[in-house]
């Protein structure tokens, strides 16, 4: 998986880091043998995805307060977007059918 999002174009994101993360950084690629930016790529990459994981439920909540788009839960989903955006219209329709009943 992360073979596959380093081989697609990338973007620089400039940050910031105290003096002593940098040289932890540092010598933490080199004990790895490989560059601290592509040891700090890796481990975003991994961290990002874990995150995405972690926080499915809540992505999925805030798109259905219209906070996400469907483009972007399609970018965190994948084809499973689908199934959410359909899941969440029916639970829509559900919804007021139900308080149409309690009326």
């Amino acid at each position: 998986m992360l073979y596959k999002m380093f081989c697609m174009k990338e973007e620089t994101i400039a940050l910031r880091v105290e003096p002593k993360l940098k040289r932890e950084v540092e010598l933490i690629a080199k004990v790895l043998h490989i560059s601290p930016s592509e040891w700090l790529r890796t481990r975003m990459a991994y961290e990002v995805k874990h995150l995405v994981e972690d926080l499915k439920s809540q992505i999925v909540l805030e798109y259905t307060k219209g906070n996400l788009t469907k483009e972007e839960l399609k970018e965190l989903f994948g084809k499973t977007a689908e199934d959410i955006d359909f899941i969440v219209k029916k639970t829509r329709k559900d919804l007021l059918k139900a308080r149409k009943l309690a009326k």
